[in-house]
């Protein structure tokens, strides 16, 4: 379903067409996606980093789609933003700008304003794409899924991690059986931000605004990953805390332990305050071998048989700067926010779900949302 704004008519290119990363190998429903006529106008709301991103993203015309409006508190930084882009059209109340002649919205603002912009956007018949963490609670997230679904209209939230050609491969090693039977996975985030990072906007560092600390706003990436990998968890067990590196509310360390529906157990480490830092990683150990992503990079292919030459391939590419460092977020490169831009687009025009829907942008959150309820009870919890 389009959704009841005005649609307009533009060619679905291909991924290759507008993005530096390798997208050899994809799935055919991602290698080419299909000429369906349809593009979406976009407004996006939020002109920080991850507005940047979505605004990188839709300058490629992902799937055709473009975008026409922004919007941001300061006049001034919607201007200068718009300006930057191309585009002529900005507001700075969020309820303007999805009045507008728009058929989609990106959501680029603090994650506890999530909730009420995908639910209002929804009622005017607008699709909704969110960045990561869906929301701040699961309860939230509820609120988003059914307000979209009430309203025929679709809703995503960015892992773009995900369309990494190097994460697909490593997803098809430990769903195809290549190490047996998962049995461990290691989930580490070892970031660092300094005090001027926090104080950069507001909205961070607190709960009730950001959702959370390193594990949501830096973590939540890889465990995204992991959750795709391996399936539902069914308890989560944790501990958190804040480091004297931050004057902030929320937590910049949390270990955690989960236990996955399907036997494997993983442990998890996050946190902002790592001295030094060191690349993220995901690691998923099986009955037959064991597989493992460093950054974007595959660094380990050790199942039966060896790697094939398209894993060799990828194993000796060497390390893409995507902008977001080790101790800085710079967010320059929005190849990755592009494809999934692309399949999004897609799954409006044919009705699906695209690959990382409302329900999956909560069962992330959901896992976030029980290894804090865990600390702070002491005890292990089931995600809702």
């Amino acid at each position: 379903m389009v959704g009841t704004r005005r649609i307009g008519t533009a060619f679905l290119g291909t991924l290759r067409a507008y993005t530096t990363v390798d997208v050899e190998g994809l799935p055919p429903s991602l290698d080419l996606l299909p000429s369906s006529g349809v593009s979406l106008r976009f407004g996006l709301i939020g002109t920080g980093g991850g507005g940047h991103l979505f605004a990188g993203a839709l300058a490629g015309r992902p799937g055709g789609a473009e975008l026409v409006a922004v919007c941001s508190r300061n006049r001034r930084n919607a201007s200068d933003f718009g300006s930057g882009y191309g585009v002529t059209e900005v507001h700075t109340d969020w309820r303007d700008l999805i009045r507008a002649d728009i058929d989609a919205v990106c959501l680029a603002s603090p994650t506890g304003d999530h909730a009420r912009m995908a639910v209002e956007a929804a009622s005017r018949g607008l699709h909704v794409l969110t960045e990561k963490p869906i929301a701040a609670t699961v309860a939230d997230a509820d609120r988003m899924i059914e307000a979209c679904h009430q309203a025929g209209v679709t809703l995503g939230c960015i892992y773009m991690y995900r369309f990494l050609d190097t994460a697909r491969r490593m997803k098809d090693a430990v769903t195809g059986g290549l190490i047996g039977r998962p049995l461990m996975a290691e989930c580490s985030g070892l970031f660092f931000r300094d005090q001027p990072y926090y104080d950069s906007g507001e909205w961070r560092g607190k709960w009730e605004s950001e959702g959370g600390g390193s594990l949501v706003t830096q973590t939540s990436h890889t465990l995204d990953l992991m959750l795709w990998m391996l399936g539902d968890v069914e308890e989560a067990l944790a501990f958190y805390s804040t480091s004297p590196l931050h004057r902030i509310e929320v937590e910049d360390i949390t270990v955690g332990v989960l236990r996955f529906a399907g036997g494997a157990l993983a442990t998890l480490l996050s946190t902002t305050a790592a001295v030094p830092p060191q690349p993220r990683y995901l690691t998923v150990r099986g009955t037959e071998g064991t597989v493992r992503l460093v950054d974007d990079r595959l660094d380990r292919w050790d199942v039966p048989g060896g790697p094939p030459p398209e894993i060799e391939a990828l194993m000796k590419a060497g390390p893409v700067d995507r902008g977001d460092t080790l101790t800085q977020a710079g967010f320059a490169d929005s190849s990755l926010h592009h494809l999934q831009m692309e399949d999004f687009v897609a799954a409006v025009a044919e009705g699906r779900p695209p690959l990382v829907d409302g329900r999956e942008g909560r069962r992330t959150t959901a896992v976030m949302e029980a290894l804090y309820e865990s600390a702070r009870r002491g005890r292990a919890i089931r995600p809702a």
